[in-house]
């Protein structure tokens, strides 16, 4: 090794327990620090218990607990109030959960279309596609540029009348891309439906979250959710953000115990914000390791401390390839300033799914096939591609071995 390890490492047991190990599937999920991992285990020790209406100790520490987990969230993503923090059981849950409440709503009907970009993971089409075969309603997209950002001008071209809401990832999950959801989100604001009504702009965050500072009211975003696994806590939690004014209206499409205020044998009453879109009972335990998740974030610096480690890596990556030559098709910006650490490419002469056991083969964990976003694929031409993504106690170490590994292929093909 000829790079010092990152010290954030040391606080990975996963590490620990796996000398020599290049985790680089980061964008699939991340790995948990102690901070989360013994966080869990006093919860559980200590104050478990179900929430909600439980009047002994052990419960209301545990309501206390999850209470805290959403005025953390709340302030990750300048939510207005914990009232709009809605936990589910991931993103695509939290993409299924609203669509199917508009439609229930009534706010998508048939012939209402929904636009989203064509680089959007399946967690954002597929549940829009659902209402199109249940209810009629439209699914449009919108392309990008040939740099992999959103192209503004197709956009407005698709932006009609009919168009009722605009779905569309803060980075893509392929290419890396960040995409410039605050301006998208002003234009929004700016706009109008055939009643008059701005459309609703949803923000997919899954990628975004983990790795940079997001504002919900910077964006103008109506609707935002992200997952926890993909920022160092449990999985089977998610968030959903909605705006108070339109959760209040917003009828639940799924309901029953926890999500109502009571149940007679012909009717019921929803519960109040957001307790009406968490029927049963709660990912408890996710949520209090979410909880921690963000205090270990804030405990190293936030943001900023994961802008100041991984900046130089993506950089630095960007540079290796591009030493590889043409053998190497790498998809997505070359400039570092426009991307987080996602680096998905082919390489000729190898299929991805063979490459990817080369480099598990190593102890170099990456990711291979459509990543879940088979549009994005079919209009880039691709026939899969293998993912190496990077986290913030990520080093040179293991963009080393991730290299090592590349570069023995690219020799061994060429011959």
């Amino acid at each position: 090794m000829r790079h010092p390890t990152n010290p954030l490492k040391k606080d990975f047991p996963i590490f620990r327990n796996h000398p020599g190990l290049a985790y680089l599937d980061n964008t699939a999920s991340t790995q948990k620090p102690d901070a989360v991992i013994e966080g869990v285990k006093r919860f559980v020790e200590f104050d478990y218990a179900n929430i909600h209406r439980g009047a002994y100790g052990l419960s209301e520490r545990s309501e206390i607990l999850y209470e805290r987990s959403k005025e953390k969230v709340r302030d990750l993503i300048g939510a207005a109030t914990s009232a709009e923090i809605v936990y589910t059981y991931n993103s695509t849950y939290a993409a299924n959960i609203l669509s199917l409440s508009l439609a229930r709503s009534g706010r998508l009907k048939k012939g209402d279309r929904v636009l989203v970009s064509i680089a959007e993971h399946h967690a954002n089409v597929v549940p829009w596609l659902v209402l199109k075969e249940w209810f009629g309603v439209e699914v449009d997209y919108f392309g990008m540029t040939s740099d992999c950002e959103i192209d503004f001008a197709d956009f407005e071209s698709k932006m009609t009348p009919d168009t009722k809401v605009v779905a569309v990832t803060g980075a893509s999950n392929v290419t890396g891309a960040v995409f410039d959801v605050v301006s998208l989100g002003k234009r929004i604001s700016g706009m109008c439906d055939r009643n008059g009504e701005k459309p609703l702009f949803v923000v997919d965050a899954s990628q975004s979250v983990p790795n940079y500072r997001v504002d919900v009211k910077e964006m103008h975003a109506d609707f935002l959710f992200f997952t926890a696994h993909k920022m160092m806590a449990d999985t089977g939690m998610g968030v959903l953000y909605g705006r108070k004014d339109l959760l209040k209206v917003l009828e639940p499409a799924l309901s029953g115990g926890g999500a109502i205020n009571w149940v007679k044998k012909e009717a019921f009453a929803p519960a109040g914000l957001p307790y009406r879109f968490e029927p049963g009972t709660p990912n408890i335990i996710g949520a209090v390791s979410l909880l921690h998740a963000c205090e270990y974030l804030e405990s190293i610096g936030g943001y900023a401390r994961i802008e100041e480690a991984e900046r130089p890596l993506i950089s630095s990556a960007l540079e290796r390839f591009a030493s590889l030559g043409d053998s190497v098709r790498l998809v997505g910006p070359i400039d570092p300033n426009k991307k987080i650490g996602i680096f998905s490419f082919t390489l000729k002469g190898a299929h991805v799914s063979d490459l990817a056991e080369r480099f598990a083969d190593a102890n170099v964990c990456v990711r291979a096939g459509y990543h879940c976003a088979e549009p994005l694929a079919a209009e880039l031409g691709l026939d899969g591609t293998v993912r190496m993504s990077l986290y913030f106690y990520n080093d040179e170490n293991d963009l080393d071995a991730f290299f090592r590994v590349l570069e023995a292929v690219i020799s061994e093909t060429s011959e």
